[in-house]
């Protein structure tokens, strides 16, 4: 079975309506073809939204994250993330966190920013 990391930026085109591919992979998910991850970066990252300050809006934004499984963040990927960003690899702290939890936990990767990642040898992007 395919892992997959979903990145923010999926979670919320997706959310708003911008762009329907995830919705494809839920439905794989449900048919056990495919299981979707998130780690904390990218909860944190889609819980910013100014509009989640309403509580019905953050019901549903925390119901929609139950879709996905919760990979954590350790020491082994705490370590990688600091040597992605001291390489140069990537250049932004949650980038680098969301590169080393795909790494250390043999996740794909599904993100519309590709370019950011495209320095991570050894990532599958989807």
């Amino acid at each position: 079975m395919d892992k997959v990391l979903v990145d923010t930026n999926v979670l919320i085109d997706y959310s708003r309506g911008r762009d329907a591919s995830l919705g494809r992979l839920l439905e794989k998910q449900k048919q056990i073809r495919i299981e979707l991850f998130v780690n904390p970066i990218v909860v944190a990252e889609f819980l910013t939204d100014k509009n989640c300050q309403k509580s019905e809006i953050l019901d549903k934004a925390n119901d929609f994250l139950r879709l996905f499984s919760f990979v954590s963040i350790g020491k082994k990927e705490s370590i990688l993330a600091g040597e992605l960003l001291r390489t140069s690899v990537v250049d932004f702290i949650g980038d680098a966190f969301i590169g080393a939890t795909c790494l250390t936990n043999e996740l794909s990767l599904y993100t519309k920013n590709q370019k950011h990642f495209k320095k991570v040898k050894g990532l599958n992007l989807v």
